[in-house]
């Protein structure tokens, strides 16, 4: 990978993450009633635009996962144990963290009146429903720790990742093509939206194997624009 495209990673991570915290920053409607222009920018951005964001991240995963795999199968086996330090230990340390902070929060004196809900309620469970709650699907279709749900999505994508390498290396577009439309169905426990941007990212790999830098980055930098586009339409169907 060029420094050139090393940066450009780098500066559309900077604004995905600045995406992403704007978007849970913003206030509802009737917190800022009658300032209109402050809830309009606020839709614009968060709403349509920041919705770019979490594909952004997928897509730079994948194809950071797909590039240089010399050896194949055994150089996918090699990413996947690195992963398990960049992805699922600070997941696992991130769950804990905000389980074991609601916890404290509940137990301080004085301080468990000012919380919006109490963790203790989940300790009554069974020991496996409590660590599916923590660490899977807290009944809501995320962890407890709501917002990690797209870390969760990609640790369940790179624990699969040889069958998708497979499967991309055989059928390029089509398996890109074909993961679009599956992301119009809610099966549980597969996650088709960040399949989908992961694959995607895999295939610009491919095609910048084939044709060279220039063709990939004019498709990736094209690829921006449809991450707005199709953000503001979801947004408006939300």
């Amino acid at each position: 990978m060029t420094q050139y495209l090393s940066d450009k990673l780098r500066v559309l991570s900077l604004v995905s993450i600045i995406l992403v915290l704007y978007i849970h920053s913003g206030f509802h409607a009737d917190e800022i009633e009658g300032m209109v222009v402050n809830d309009r920018v606020q839709e614009f951005v968060s709403g349509m635009i920041g919705r770019c964001a979490v594909p952004l991240f997928y897509v730079i995963s994948g194809y950071l996962f797909f590039l240089k795999v010399p050896e194949g199968m055994k150089s996918i086996y090699g990413k996947m144990r690195k992963r398990v330090g960049t992805l699922v230990v600070p997941y696992i340390i991130g769950c804990l963290f905000f389980v074991g902070f609601g916890v404290l929060m509940a137990v301080l004196p004085g301080v468990s009146k000012y919380m919006n809900g109490s963790m203790m309620p989940l300790f009554s469970n069974p020991v496996g429903e409590i660590l599916r709650s923590i660490f899977y699907d807290a009944g809501n279709g995320s962890p407890c720790a709501f917002q990690l749900w797209f870390l969760r999505d990609l640790i369940l994508i790179v624990a699969t990742s040889p069958l998708w390498y497979l499967l991309l290396k055989h059928l390029r577009w089509i398996l890109v093509v074909t993961c679009l439309g599956l992301t119009y169905l809610h099966i549980q426990f597969i996650p088709f939206f960040a399949l989908f941007w992961f694959l995607f990212g895999g295939q610009l790999v491919q095609v910048k194997n084939k044709y060279g830098g220039g063709k990939s980055y004019c498709i990736y930098n094209c690829s921006i624009s449809l991450f707005v586009s199709s953000s503001t339409v979801y947004a408006r169907h939300d």
